[in-house]
This record gives C-alpha cells, sequence and structure tokens, in this order.
C-alpha cells in the first residue's frame, strides 16, 4: 500500500506540477487580471491522462444456508487512465460537454486466508461515457459535476480452479475542478463513484456487485483554447494566498477495515468496505513566495461515520452483531505546497500527519473487547482552489488516510484479531481568507 501510495503522488505531483519549473525562469511577477477579450475559450475538443488511487467495494454474495452470505469487501489501489471530450462553452458563466474515460483498475480481492484459488475476484479496467456540467467561477477556473454510463471489466472464481470473465453496467458520477496552467495545458482534480446497475454471476452462482471510488489528477490540452473568447467575461477576482484562512466541507468517502485473526488459517480476514458522507472544518496559513509558489500548513478535523460489517461473523461472542468497528472521525495537521496557476487560483499537494478515531464494537467481540482509540496515520492529497471574491474561495481536493498503526483485541482468547482502517476522500468546501 505504501508503495502504490508513493507512486501516486509522485505521479499526481508529475501531473500537476510538472511544467512549473520551466514557467518560474520566465516569471518573475504575477500576470494582471485577465481582460474581457482576453479569456481563454471552454469550447472544443481536448484529450489527456490521469492518475490517481482507486478504493473499490465489491459486494459478495456466497450460497449458504440457510441464508446467503453477503459480504462487501474492499480494495485500494492506483488508477490510471486517458480521457478526451467536447465542451461548448454556452454563456459567459456556463461549460456543457461530453467525455470518453478509459481507467486500468487492476484490483485483486483475496479475502480469505483459506480456499483453493488467491484472488477471489478481479476488477480489470472500467471505461465511461458521461456528460459534464459546469460553471466558471473565473473565466481560467471550471468547476463541474459528471453524470453517465460506465462498464466494469470483472475476472471472477468459478467452479474449482476456473475463472469467468465478462463486464457489468454501472452509473458514473462525480465533481471535479479544471483550470488553465498555461497556454493551452489545464490541470484537473476530480472524485468519481462508479455504481454497477446489476450483479455479475458466475456458473456456480456466486454474485458479485462492485462499486468504486475513484480521486485522480490529471492534465488535458485544449485545442485551440486560447484562440480567444467570444464572449465577454468579467475579470476574475485577484486573490492573495497568503495569510489565515478558515473554513468548512462536504466528504464523500470509501473506507477500508481489516479484520485480521491472527490465529485462524481460514478465517475471512477482509479488508472490509464502507462508504460514507461526512463533513469537517479547517484552518491554515499561507506564504507566499515570489508570486508564484505557496507553501503553508493547514489543521483540519473531520467526521466520517464509516461502518464496517462481518457476515459470517468471526465472533464469539453469543447472538453477535455482524458490525464489528466504525471509523468515527479523522484529524490532521498538513503541509501545503502549490501553484498559482492564474492570479486567481491555486493548485497544490498536500501531507502530513493524522489520527483515525476507530471504535471497535464490544457488541461483536467476546471476553469484553472493544472500545475506542484514536490511531496514528499519515495524510496525503491534492486540490484546486479559486476565488470566488477577494475573500472567498472554492475548493476541490482528494485526500488518503491510512492508520499506521492496529487496534489489537481479543475473541475467543487474547491478543488475537488486529483492525486498521484507511480512508479515500473527495470534497468540496469554501474557505475565508482574512
Amino acid at each position: 500500500m505504501l508503495k502504490s501510495l508513493s507512486t501516486t503522488l509522485a505521479v499526481g505531483t508529475a501531473l500537476l506540477l510538472a511544467a512549473v519549473p520551466s514557467l518560474a525562469a520566465d516569471v518573475v511577477a504575477a500576470p494582471p487580471p485577465e481582460a474581457a477579450n482576453e479569456a481563454p475559450t471552454w469550447t472544443g475538443f481536448y484529450i489527456g491522462v490521469h492518475g490517481g488511487m482507486a478504493s473499490g467495494s465489491m459486494g459478495y454474495i456466497f450460497p449458504s444456508f440457510p441464508s446467503d452470505l453477503d459480504y462487501n469487501f474492499s480494495n485500494e489501489d492506483f488508477d490510471y487512465g486517458v480521457q478526451g471530450g467536447f465542451d461548448y462553452q454556452f454563456s459567459n458563466r456556463w461549460v456543457a460537454g461530453l467525455e470518453l474515460d478509459y481507467t486500468q483498475l487492476n484490483a485483486a480481492y483475496s479475502p480469505f486466508n483459506g480456499g483453493l484459488n488467491n484472488t477471489l475476484v478481479e476488477a480489470k479496467s472500467t471505461y465511461s461515457v458521461t456528460g459534464r456540467l459546469g460553471y466558471l467561477v473565473t473565466p481560467d477556473s471550471l468547476f463541474y459535476g459528471r453524470l453517465g454510463y460506465a462498464s466494469m471489466q470483472l475476472k471472477a472464481e468459478e467452479g474449482v480452479s476456473e475463472y469467468a470473465n465478462g463486464s457489468v453496467g454501472a452509473v458514473k458520477a462525480g465533481i471535479g475542478a479544471e483550470t488553465f496552467l498555461f497556454d493551452n495545458v489545464t490541470a484537473r482534480i476530480e472524485a468519481n463513484y462508479i455504481d454497477a446497475t446489476k450483479e455479475f454471476t458466475t456458473a456456480d452462482d456466486q454474485s458479485f456487485d462492485p462499486k468504486f471510488f475513484v480521486v485522480s489528477a490529471g492534465l488535458s490540452y485544449r485545442f485551440g483554447a486560447h484562440g480567444g473568447s467570444s464572449r465577454t467575461v468579467e475579470p476574475a477576482p485577484a486573490m492573495q494566498f497568503s495569510g489565515f484562512y478558515a473554513g468548512g466541507f462536504g466528504a464523500f468517502s470509501f473506507g477500508s477495515s481489516t479484520l485480521e485473526v491472527i490465529d485462524n488459517p481460514v478465517a475471512t480476514n477482509g479488508p472490509f468496505s464502507s462508504d460514507a458522507f461526512g463533513f469537517g472544518g479547517f484552518a491554515g496559513y499561507d506564504f507566499l513566495l515570489d508570486d508564484r509558489f505557496v507553501i503553508g500548513a493547514e489543521a483540519e478535523a473531520a467526521y466520517v461515520g464509516a461502518k464496517f460489517d462481518d457476515p459470517s461473523m468471526n465472533s464469539f461472542g453469543t447472538g453477535a452483531t455482524t458490525l464489528f468497528g466504525t471509523l468515527e472521525a479523522t484529524y490532521a495537521l498538513s503541509a501545503r505546497i502549490g501553484y498559482v496557476a492564474t492570479p486567481s487560483t491555486l493548485v497544490y499537494l498536500k501531507g502530513g500527519f493524522a489520527g483515525m478515531v476507530m471504535n471497535a464494537n464490544e457488541d461483536f467481540f467476546a471476553l469484553d473487547n472493544g472500545g475506542t482509540k484514536t490511531l496514528a496515520a499519515y495524510q496525503v492529497g491534492a486540490g484546486i482552489e479559486s476565488a470566488l471574491t477577494e475573500t472567498l474561495t472554492l475548493r476541490v481536493e482528494g485526500i488518503y488516510t491510512e492508520a499506521t498503526e492496529e487496534i489489537v483485541l481479543g475473541n475467543s482468547q487474547e491478543v488475537q484479531v488486529a483492525i486498521k482502517p484507511s480512508l479515500l476522500t473527495g470534497r468540496i468546501g469554501l474557505a475565508y481568507r482574512f
């Protein structure tokens, strides 16, 4: 996981900031606000690349007596892909378009210690056709939503040693932000939810129901974007990305948690999946360097409420619930480094120390085990922040948080079960800059 995350951070850094060094030599001061006839046009074709993190929830129905077992397993991994489309700017503030996307996933699920096959199911890739509708916060920065059709390719265990290949249709929905970096090149941050509309069922009646949450950073090349806009637009509000700021955000997360039964060679370890809506607040301080670069520090706290279930009830408690844990909240202290792409828009990376408040359900575990513990963790992410007014900014960001320690509990005996959570989150928020 750490290796995948390091790769993700490196690719995200390259995608978002690759052009900065070549620009820095030629730019010693921020350019003046855009005049009405200097605004880029968003009408036209574009192509690009993206990469990031994918967190998948794989519903798995195992035929059993007296009732089937219904699991939600988790997998987290690096993803990458390409996109292309056409946008039409139909007013000075609104843009609509159509986008084609292909994303490689390679998410393999191996939730059982025992079994003849090591991999139960693998989600290999996804492609989509979605419509986009966006609002130009500034002439150079678009905040948008998307909705459309997707297809996910699966390879699932079938029989004793065979596999079945197939695909399932899905709905894709998400939010994002895109801003011009220079010339015809734009950077984007996106959070997309892909939910299968039906289950994939093998010949031996095992059923799989995939859902994926994908947070990615990308670059696009827009053909003819700086040929001149035919629309009259208001100059963007200039923003000084320096000083104190504070704000709040809404969030959607896919959580993952192990339930590793240390001494049971055929136990269901997961990791198990949970999705949840949350919210939080943040405060920080930025330093503006050479009118183009920003460094700063930010503190945050967030409510999560992600609940994790184990339907096979590895608990030894009499009449135990399937709920074994809840990720209640996270907090973090991060460093930020950013590039002022336009006088009103900041593209940034962040990373630092975090805490994850995890509750082990006392009603699940035997021997009176359970309780709440704050686990040490780290957090990394990226975002785009753009000025709504001279003091108010809108931001979209993707965040990954992973615990670096576990909750170790007893069950049928002491020191038997280990719980370790992680969280992939997409956020949209507002900040007030003092």
